[in-house]
């Protein structure tokens, strides 16, 4: 199996006023977006501008983006920036079971599939959008915790 391209891009501080730019135009015109590539114009599939506009709104933001394809695998060390989290923490996720992993052959390497660790961060998001809730909720009631 070869590896898979992981892509991180980071924009420079003088390219993010023209991150801002490109944001707000297609912004603008988020229904239809061409593009002239040399001599020739092109539509943007709608697919291809959401995720352009994705991407604008991190890197505007000073972020980092990472394009991984869902089906990629990828290094502890990988999937902690991935997640945010350190490394040591995605190796306790896996001895845990939380996070499958497979090594190598004849190798301490492991590869962690992509699609398990966004399966893993909508968990944490949700987990972290009801405690949200409940403590709103109790706060509503007058409930102090």
């Amino acid at each position: 199996m070869s590896e898979p391209a992981v892509a991180e891009i980071r924009a420079t501080k003088a390219e993010r006023s023209q991150v801002r730019a490109v944001r707000a135009l297609v912004g603008k015109t988020a229904a239809r977006v061409r593009v002239r590539v040399g001599n020739d114009d092109v539509e943007l599939p709608r697919s291809l501008v959401r995720v352009l506009l994705a991407a604008l709104g991190s890197l505007d933001e000073g972020n980092t983006v990472a394009i991984v394809p869902e089906e990629a695998e990828v290094s502890p060390a990988q999937a902690a920036r991935l997640l945010g989290v350190s490394r040591q923490y995605v190796d306790r996720l896996i001895a845990a079971g939380v996070l499958p992993a497979r090594q190598l052959p004849s190798s301490s390497y492991r590869k962690i599939p992509v699609r398990a660790l966004l399966t893993h961060e909508q968990a944490r998001v949700r987990k972290r959008e009801g405690i949200r809730k409940v403590v709103a909720d109790a706060a509503d009631a007058g409930l102090e915790y």
